[in-house]
């Protein structure tokens, strides 16, 4: 998991979500904190998502459905990991 973890940390993706993190406390109106104290939060939920995306990669997902019968159509979300999949009935 480390691995991952690092590897993600070094990516453009990871700095823009600590700049999304920054603009969301401007567009609040609050202080914002110093770039390490986001960049703690961010790799800690970073951490959390790797944490439960393995489980379910070791585990299988806990799917929950949210059926919609009268298109035909079924949105399957993991209550773990946040992954979701749609089907066509």
């Amino acid at each position: 998991m480390e691995r991952r973890l690092a590897d993600y940390i070094s990516t453009a993706e990871f700095q823009q979500s600590i700049e999304a993190l920054a603009d969301y406390y401007r567009a609040m109106r609050l202080p914002v904190p110093p770039y390490e104290v986001l960049r703690c939060g961010e790799v800690q939920e970073v951490r959390k998502c790797l944490e439960n995306l393995m489980i379910c990669e070791a585990q299988g997902h806990l799917w929950k459905e949210n059926a919609e019968p009268e298109n035909g159509t079924s949105t399957l979300t993991c209550r773990r990991c946040g992954t979701e999949e749609n089907l066509r009935w």
